[in-house]
């Protein structure tokens, strides 16, 4: 799974596991620690360029630094830091996107549940607070995601699934049937 280009979605999963356990796995943490948490030179097997992939990678990073020690690249703590700040100053650019929010919550939910610095735990708790605000103004009370969104896919307007972070924040909608992505970070929290 670590393995696609979208190994930061499962990462960030491990992760949160490995903090909310405390248990290691021999086959987990080598692959956790031979990954590159950011850009190398020669690297184009995973995507770092969109606003969620940084706030998984970067916090997956700072996380498991903390928790192992392990050495990350020198400019990843500013790189967070800095992708708080604008989050908080700025807002999401990915706004309202049922594909991509869930996502960037995870990132930030592991921060603010894991991280040991008081202002990064801070901040990555008020930006998390903030997302979830401006996702909560466009469901419905059927628990329906119908925003315009920046970075969505056509389907997301042609069929409805129950949205595990409008039910587990309001109660409103259906009830989710099955499992998604942030429904366990939400749930654990």
């Amino acid at each position: 799974l670590l393995n696609e280009e979208t190994g930061d979605f499962r990462l960030a999963q491990l992760v949160r596991i490995l903090y909310l356990t405390g248990e290691y796995d021999d086959l987990i943490l080598p692959a956790l620690k031979d990954l590159d948490y950011w850009f190398t030179v020669g690297e184009d097997q995973y995507c770092y360029w969109s606003e969620n992939h940084m706030i998984l990678w970067t916090s997956s990073a700072y996380l498991m630094n903390q928790l192992e020690g392990w050495p990350m690249d020198n400019t990843m703590e500013q790189r967070l830091r800095h992708y708080l700040d604008l989050k908080l100053k700025y807002g999401f650019y990915e706004f309202f996107s049922s594909t991509y929010l869930p996502f960037t919550l995870a990132g930030l939910l592991n921060l603010a549940d894991f991280a040991d610095d008081e202002v990064i735990k801070s901040k990555a708790t008020r930006v998390a607070k903030k997302l979830m605000k401006q996702m909560l103004l466009v469901f419905n009370e059927k628990g329906a995601f119908y925003p315009a969104a920046g970075r969505n896919y056509s389907e997301r307007y042609t069929s409805f699934k129950p949205s595990s972070i409008m039910w587990i924040s309001t109660g409103l909608g259906k009830k989710p049937t099955g499992t998604d992505y942030v429904g366990p970070f939400l749930s654990t929290s």
